[in-house]
C-alpha cells in the first residue's frame, strides 16, 4: 500500500509516477499529481492508482477533466472529452454572436457547450444527446440538454447561428488501432462511426442544414481524409466556405462550413 501523501514532488508522488509509467500512461507525472490530490487517504490513493493501472480513464477516477481551462465533470461511463476538441470549441466560440443561438449535437459531457456558454454568456446554448446517462452529466456541467437523436426534438422553425458536433467518427475497422483501454472502457457508441467513420456525421450535416439560419456555421470534428469524403454531403446540403484545421503533426482535426441555404 502507498504511504501517506504529502503532495507533489515527494517520494510518494515519484512512486505513483513510476507505477503509472510502467502501466503505459504517457502523462504519468501529471496524472500522478491528480490522483494524489484526489485521494483522501493512503487506502483511497492505492485504490485510485490501481484503477488507473487497469486502464480506467483518469477523468472517471478523479471525476473531472480540464477542458479549455475549466473543470468539466465526467461521470464513469461517459465519453471523456479530448484535448484535441478544444480547438473546435474555441473556433466555435469565435463564430457565436453575443446574443446568438447554438446547438451542440452529440454533446456528451457537455464540454463544448459549456465552453460556448462561458465564452458568450448572453447566447442561448443547448446540448442534444441520445444517451440519457451522458445528458445527466452535461446537466451537471450547467448545460441545458435535450435527450434525442440529433435534431429530432428540435421544434420546427427553431433557427440557430451555430451547430457544433463531436460525433463518433472512428471507422469501425480502425477501432482496433486505438489505445487498448479506450474501446475497453469508453462507450462504443461514442467512438464507432461506421465503415468510413461518417455515418453519424453525415446525419449531423443534414440536421444542421435543418437547424441553421443562412450564414450560420457548422463545426464538426473529423480525422484522416474525412474532409474529402464529407465534401459531397456538405455541398448537397447547402454548405460552402469550408475551412479545415489540422494539429501540429498535420493531421486533420476538424471542419467548419457555412450554411448558404437550401
Amino acid at each position: 500500500m502507498l504511504p501517506i501523501a504529502n503532495g507533489a514532488d515527494t517520494p510518494l508522488h515519484a512512486r505513483v509516477v513510476e507505477r503509472l509509467a510502467a502501466a503505459g500512461c504517457v502523462a504519468a507525472d501529471e496524472e500522478a499529481t491528480e490522483l494524489v490530490v484526489a485521494a483522501s487517504d493512503p487506502v483511497a490513493l492505492e485504490a485510485l492508482v490501481r484503477r488507473r493501472e487497469r486502464g480506467e480513464p483518469l477523468a472517471w477516477i478523479t471525476g473531472s477533466v480540464l477542458f479549455c481551462g475549466r473543470r468539466v465533470h465526467v461521470t464513469p461511463g461517459v465519453y471523456v472529452p479530448r484535448r484535441q476538441s478544444e480547438e473546435l470549441a474555441r473556433r466555435a466560440a469565435a463564430r457565436l454572436p453575443e446574443h446568438g443561438r447554438a446547438l451542440d449535437l452529440c454533446t456528451g459531457s457537455g464540454a463544448v457547450a459549456a465552453h460556448l456558454a462561458a465564452a458568450a454568456p448572453l447566447a442561448r446554448v443547448v446540448g442534444v444527446e441520445v444517451d440519457a446517462w451522458a445528458a445527466a452529466c452535461a446537466r451537471r456541467n450547467g448545460v441545458p440538454v435535450v435527450v434525442a437523436d440529433l435534431d429530432a426534438a428540435v421544434r420546427p422553425g427553431a433557427v440557430f447561428d451555430l451547430v457544433t458536433v463531436v460525433a463518433p467518427y472512428v471507422p469501425t475497422g480502425a477501432l482496433r488501432h486505438l489505445a487498448r483501454d479506450v474501446p475497453r472502457y469508453e462507450p462504443r457508441h461514442a467512438l464507432d462511426g461506421g465503415a468510413d467513420g461518417l455515418d453519424v456525421v453525415r446525419r449531423a450535416v443534414a440536421a444542421s442544414a435543418r437547424a441553421l439560419r443562412p450564414g450560420g456555421w457548422l463545426l464538426a470534428e473529423l480525422g484522416g481524409d474525412q474532409d474529402t469524403r464529407l465534401a459531397p454531403t456538405l455541398a448537397a446540403r447547402g454548405f460552402d466556405d469550408v475551412d479545415v484545421w489540422r494539429d501540429e503533426d498535420g493531421d486533420l482535426r476538424g471542419l467548419a462550413a457555412r450554411f448558404a441555404g437550401s
